[in-house]
């Protein structure tokens, strides 16, 4: 069986941060920003996408002299610690990874209107959305449900748009607006157990996230939104468990969200070891093979 090592402090080598009046971390986090902003988000190879899009910033940021085979390329680098700390700096601030990485999939029935008033109104919400005009997208998704009250995404969006403005009752109301069409939408299910958490309500959160693995098994957003709300809540061995497991499967699936999913796991390492509480944590790494590397 394969070792999965966790870094809990990532480094730099390759001489990065030689020049001190630059950043590389950000020059080149930035750099493969813009290239992801150009993935499709119907791709659905879009995890490696986002993987050759940072491979391939390092390796022009750095003038790095390698191997002319793509792929070779950059199976070099994402073994690197660079790489990875790449990682981390794009899902704190990539705008267009988090776009992109939970973009819902727009082929089933209701993602689109066959109402073109309704489907103009939508896009405009859109709009809206992205630009932070929050009031404004919310009366556009409202437009668009008048419209065609079987339009799941515009449900979906003025769910996000409510929970944006923290009117989180009124975006769950939306949520289960969209469930009642397609109960195994994937946006609602993760949102409406999110949104469950920020409104202190845990049961209904776990509920959700429960609801959400059942249907998406090898999505790990779930078992993160689920381990950390459990770990939170004082099921410590529960919440570690279901880290872990997103992060084996974000590690498979060569997601950048793999960087995240570490860290939180590293503040759990550290936060069990401060109760001399170890045995949890072995206990669990044990059942998934992991080992803790620090540096």
């Amino acid at each position: 069986m394969k070792i999965l090592n966790l870094l809990l402090i990532f480094t730099f080598f390759y001489g990065f941060g030689q020049n001190q009046n630059t950043d590389p971390v950000k020059d080149i986090s930035e750099d493969a920003c813009q290239c992801i902003s150009q993935i499709n988000t119907d791709n659905s190879t879009k995890n490696k996408a986002i993987k050759n899009c940072i491979a391939s910033s390092i390796v022009k940021n750095l003038k790095t002299e390698v191997n002319n085979d793509k792929d070779h390329t950059t199976e070099i680098q994402i073994e690197s610690k660079a790489y990875n700390q790449i990682e981390s700096y794009l899902v704190e601030n990539c705008a267009a990874l988090k776009q992109l990485s939970f973009a819902e999939n727009k082929k089933f029935k209701h993602a689109t209107s066959n109402n073109v008033l309704a489907q103009l109104a939508y896009d405009d919400g859109i709009e809206y959305l992205e630009q932070n005009e929050f009031d404004n997208a919310i009366m556009k998704f409202k437009k668009a449900i008048e419209i065609d009250p079987n339009f799941a995404f515009a449900w979906d969006n003025l769910g996000v748009a409510f929970r944006k403005t923290n009117q989180y009752e009124a975006a769950i109301k939306a949520y289960k607006k969209s469930l009642a069409i397609n109960p195994n939408g994937r946006l609602p299910l993760i949102n409406i157990a999110v949104t469950y958490n920020l409104n202190k309500e845990y049961e209904k959160a776990i509920s959700y996230y429960k609801k959400f693995i059942a249907v998406y098994q090898e999505d790990p957003e779930g078992y993160y939104g689920l381990g950390l709300i459990l770990y939170t809540n004082n099921r410590q061995e529960d919440g570690l468990d279901c880290l872990i497991k997103a992060y084996t499967i974000y590690t498979a699936q060569n997601s950048p969200y793999r960087a995240d999913a570490a860290k939180k796991i590293g503040y759990m390492y550290n936060d069990l070891k401060n109760q001399d509480k170890m045995d949890v944590f072995n206990k669990v790494a044990e059942k998934y093979n992991l080992k803790i590397e620090n540096n």
